[in-house]
């Protein structure tokens, strides 16, 4: 589900909640209001993934407690291999802005940092125009629209519809198609 317009973070809440309890396997990609992208990966309902610019899973955490309107998009995505990064029920604990979990002498989990491999011409391509609208998840992103995919095609719809923003996802489809029109 994509959401075109700043909604209340409740309504995430009730998207998190909903991938926990049925289990499902997909990206969730978070804008905030103060332009904070975010960026969650669920693994069987677990959360294995969790990255903002910075890489640290506390900042995400800290701009999702402090956020009161956000935009996202889910889209279901191949199992993850990575281990569970925290308890989801934790996870939510901590962003709930009357939970206080993430108050001071908390120390912040670091999430791996290490690029995925794109030594594929294509992909670097895509990559560095994902890059522009979506920012640095967008290596995670790309890295998962090709694993074990090859069509270009298909590797743009699952990147756009990872873009949270309607407008940024239309002109990221735009720029991609153009680029690649001539495979």
């Amino acid at each position: 589900m994509a959401q075109s317009q700043f909604v209340p973070k409740a309504n995430l809440f009730a998207q998190l909640n909903e991938i926990i309890s049925r289990q499902e396997t997909g990206l969730l990609t978070i804008l905030t209001e103060s332009d904070r992208s975010i960026f969650l990966r669920f693994s069987q309902g677990r959360l294995t993934r969790l990255h903002c610019r910075s890489g640290e899973a506390g900042e995400a955490i800290q701009m999702l407690a402090e956020s009161t309107m956000v935009k996202y998009s889910y889209a279901a995505a191949p199992e993850d291999s990575e281990p569970e990064l925290m308890p989801a029920d934790s996870f939510l604990q901590l962003i709930d802005p009357g939970g206080n979990a993430a108050g001071p002498g908390r120390t912040a989990t670091v999430v791996s940092s290490a690029a995925p491999s794109v030594g594929d011409p294509i992909k670097m391509q895509m990559l560095e125009i994902a890059t522009d609208y979506m920012g640095v998840i967008a290596e995670m992103i790309v890295d998962e629209a090709f694993d074990g995919n090859t069509d270009v095609g298909k590797a743009i719809d699952y990147i756009g519809n990872a873009i949270p923003d309607a407008n940024q996802s239309k002109a990221f489809r735009r720029s991609a198609l153009e680029h690649f029109s001539s495979i």
